[in-house]
């Protein structure tokens, strides 16, 4: 049985750089891509994989610029950019590339077509508008 997609890594080929350290917290844990881009509200499986879509100095400019924007409590700041050009070694060459059984996750099956879940979803969303419409007098 397949993981939900909430549960899987997401595309297992960037899973290197997302678990990457950065450095070493206050505490001395270590702050991995992952937390740090999670802190920031972004996306990490999106935003990894749109770096591995660039060439590594974009990819490096890039990830220094979402660095930058990390709270530090200590009064020097790291080099930002240094840092990142070791990060993104890490990215996969070329792109990323799902995992295999993420596109059974993803909510698409080998057909193309939908889901029942995704069917589901739209026979709701039909039912509301119809509903929205009668309310409103638009409709019979």
């Amino acid at each position: 049985m397949a993981m939900r997609a909430g549960f899987n890594l997401h595309h297992s080929d960037l899973q290197e750089f997302l678990s990457a350290p950065v450095w070493d917290e206050k505490s001395g844990t270590p702050l991995s891509i992952l937390s740090a881009m999670a802190r920031l509200g972004m996306d990490p499986w999106g935003e990894a994989a749109r770096l591995a879509e660039m060439p590594r100095a974009g990819a490096a400019a890039a990830l220094a610029a979402i660095l930058a924007r990390l709270p530090r409590s200590e009064p020097e700041l790291p080099d930002y950019f240094r840092i990142s050009e070791r990060l993104v070694q890490f990215l996969p060459e070329g792109g990323s590339r799902p995992a295999p059984d993420a596109q059974g996750a993803s909510g698409s099956n080998a057909a193309g077509g939908m889901t029942s879940t995704q069917n589901i979803g739209l026979i709701v969303v039909a039912a509301v508008v119809a509903v929205f419409l009668q309310v409103n007098g638009w409709l019979f």
